[in-house]
């Protein structure tokens, strides 16, 4: 993985991750350990890899006695607020889950970074989240939504140097099997039948490495206090031709079945303003669909 464009400027840097252990935290770790940075990965489980520069706190962020304990006396130069309760469903039972490890996770690591004197937060914020004028699809889009107020609120009313940035959807090697990619790539490679639901949605995929780059390059433009920032292509591509070109580069006679389930409601379709990100941070991605693609297949299909 590629080092950040401005790495001289953050060696030797002190650097906290939440939510390390995570897909996207791992390739951050990774990245910022290659710099040369003193990584101290915040998480409920111990991240899958080691370094001496790499110092793992096994943390609950729910629990704000913890969250401080866990940040005392490190006095971050940065932190990655990556942790994150990924659940898309609507689902009445997931507010409460989700508020607590969601919003309250956030709350209390804005707070304790800011009683720490960190120079600056990156948050990751989600495509899920609605526009200002609309009502969030999801508990996850709500809380993602409130956790984006408060960090403005953190930012204006006590000044604090907050960056933050709307993800959009990620793959690449090392992604969770159940996610849409890997889990077509390693059903393919097994010679089952391949069943999509959604063909014809619409999304900006990101690949990971790309999106590691722009979180650095967020961490690193000055100026940048107080903005939100998209991480994604820009680009708009159907469900339906992830799967076929997945399937182009395993095998032509994949056993591929889609079918149009029924729609979630307020299903969200946006791409990333990549014309606004490249005008801020200078950065843009570098790995186009079909090649970011080929480097999952190559990845998942190595012997385990």
């Amino acid at each position: 993985m590629r080092a950040a464009t401005n790495q001289n400027d953050r060696r030797g840097r002190r650097i906290v991750i939440t939510g390390a252990s995570g897909f996207i935290g791992l390739h951050l770790c990774r990245a910022l350990l290659d710099a040369g940075d003193d990584v101290h990965a915040m998480c409920r489980s111990q991240p899958r890899i080691s370094d001496a520069h790499l110092s793992w706190h096994k943390v609950d962020l729910t629990n704000l006695e913890a969250t401080r304990s866990a940040f005392w006396g490190l006095d971050a130069d940065q932190v990655f607020h990556l942790c994150s309760y990924a659940q898309g469903e609507r689902e009445l039972g997931l507010i409460s889950p989700t508020f607590r490890s969601e919003l309250q996770a956030t709350i209390n690591v804005l707070t304790t970074a800011m009683e720490t004197n960190c120079k600056r937060l990156i948050t990751a914020g989600s495509l899920e989240e609605p526009a200002s004028d609309e009502a969030a699809s999801s508990p996850y889009a709500a809380a993602k939504a409130a956790s984006r107020i408060y960090a403005r609120m953190f930012h204006r009313l006590y000044r604090f140097p907050i960056v933050m940035t709307r993800i959009f959807m990620v793959y690449g090697p090392g992604q969770p099997i159940k996610k849409l990619i890997p889990h077509s790539i390693s059903t393919m490679l097994r010679d089952e039948t391949l069943r999509i639901g959604s063909p014809e949605r619409k999304v900006d995929w990101i690949y990971v490495d790309d999106l590691v780059r722009g979180l650095l390059a967020v961490a690193s433009t000055p100026g940048l206090e107080g903005k939100s920032v998209d991480l994604g292509s820009g680009k708009l591509v159907k469900i339906r031709e992830v799967v076929e070109t997945i399937q182009s580069i395993i095998c032509p006679r994949a056993h591929v079945e889609f079918a149009e389930s029924p729609k979630r409601a307020f299903e969200q379709v946006r791409t990333a303003d990549q014309s606004a990100t490249y005008a801020l941070t200078r950065w843009s991605p570098e790995v186009a669909l079909d090649a970011g693609l080929r480097r999952t297949v190559d990845f998942f299909s190595r012997p385990a």
